[in-house]
């Protein structure tokens, strides 16, 4: 294995004081900015920011665009080596102009057959968006980009690559006009976009602005607005993201994504030690809400067992996956501690020893509000996986 590049903290992180409402979202190229200060001033402040010159040097950003140096040129997809670099695989496509329920009508369709759609300017073709593609699963070896420094600590996708299941790790190909309509992002993870081609357009809220788009049954909008933004004094942020660029979007914020020119984007939703204690609120959350929408059949046998059934169905995991991504995620660095194993990220980073500390603590802070519901966690036969991983989870730590 290739020298590793070390993500550390330090024994005492930075603290910054969090900003809910920044005046204007910060720029930075990536020259400028540490994975401590990163770590410090954005991941734990939950505030969002966008780095320059990320993709420079990847295979996709160098490869799959024709760049002119000519200010007066246009660059262009080289739609030839896609096609014969990539081959004829089946992809996920939406079609922008087709809602279906609170998101776009989806199919299949053969990546030439995509590619050929691109290169056609007809108006039907023109709503056709490649999203959510794991073309990095499909193609293991091909190496197209590297994951940001900045967003190496990785916890669920390095718990879905370890486990051999879908990760949350995508290429998003779209034409002028494209877009995703206004949503927060799955689990209230993380997500990071780069673009390698063209513009998007953000518009961008805090936590908390999104409930004033609220309409009276509850629900959010499905698609926002400038006008709409502005009528209910919602406060935002409209962002013009260019090629090359990373926007780190952080957990709870809502956002509207549209092609302002033809684009492609590398993205990965992710969480890890400090936004955790989000993620076990928004898993929370959920449940509380599938507990009130059947309490009416409370009196059934193993009630609490189908509602986790149907909160791994409506929201994608239940307290036994969450629970088996900490002690997944804990072993490992347990490991580190006790055997000297490197805790490696996508090949290329390893965890410095104040990370790991730092991982722990989080990890055994998210397993204590974990206890609380104790007797719910007995009658699911979770408690005693909470107390075991909390008991190791402190014998480790002595060793600091």
């Amino acid at each position: 294995m290739a020298s590793l590049t070390e993500l550390e903290i330090g024994p005492t992180p930075a603290t910054f004081p969090e900003v809910s409402f920044p005046v204007e979202i910060t720029r930075l190229p990536a020259s400028e900015l540490s994975y401590g200060e990163f770590f410090s001033r954005f991941m734990q402040t939950n505030t969002a920011v966008i780095i320059g010159s990320v993709a420079d040097r990847w295979k996709c950003f160098r490869r799959w665009v024709h760049r002119d140096r000519d200010d007066d040129a246009v660059d262009k997809v080289d739609v030839t080596y896609l096609k014969a670099r990539i081959g004829n695989v089946t992809v996920p496509v939406a079609d922008c102009g087709r809602q279906y329920y609170n998101a776009h009508e989806k199919r299949d369709m053969q990546f030439h057959e995509f590619l050929d759609y691109w290169a056609d300017r007809k108006e039907e073709h023109s709503k056709m968006y490649l999203k959510d593609w794991h073309l990095r699963e499909i193609m293991p070896q091909y190496r197209f980009y590297e994951t940001p420094m900045f967003f190496g600590s990785d916890w669920l996708n390095e718990y879905l690559i370890d486990r051999k299941l879908d990760d949350y790790m995508f290429v998003y190909i779209g034409p002028k006009g494209t877009w995703t309509s206004f949503h927060a992002d799955v689990f209230a993870s993380y997500s990071w976009s780069t673009n390698i081609y063209g513009v998007k357009r953000w518009l961008l809220l805090p936590p908390g602005e999104e409930i004033k788009l609220k309409d009276k049954l509850g629900n959010f909008p499905f698609e926002i607005s400038e006008e709409l933004l502005k009528e209910k004094q919602v406060r935002y942020y409209d962002i013009r993201q260019t090629a090359g660029e990373a926007i780190f979007v952080p957990s709870g914020w809502y956002h509207q994504v549209q092609n302002l020119e033809d684009a492609i984007s590398v993205n990965h939703n992710w969480f890890n030690g400090c936004n955790i204690a989000n993620i076990w609120a928004s898993l929370w959350a959920a449940y509380e809400q599938v507990v009130k929408e059947i309490d009416d059949c409370r009196d059934m046998d193993n009630f609490d067992e189908h509602c986790q059934l149907m909160l791994k169905a409506s929201y994608g995991m239940n307290l036994e996956a969450f629970l088996d991504i900490l002690e997944h995620v804990a072993n490992k660095r347990i490991g580190t501690i006790l055997g000297g194993v490197d805790v490696v990220h996508f090949d290329i980073y390893k965890l410095g020893k104040c990370h790991i500390q730092f991982d722990l603590m989080k990890i055994q802070d998210v397993l204590s509000s974990m206890h609380e519901q104790n007797m719910l966690l007995e009658t699911l036969r979770l408690l005693t996986k909470v107390e075991e991983n909390m008991d190791k989870i402190k014998s480790a730590l002595r060793q600091f």
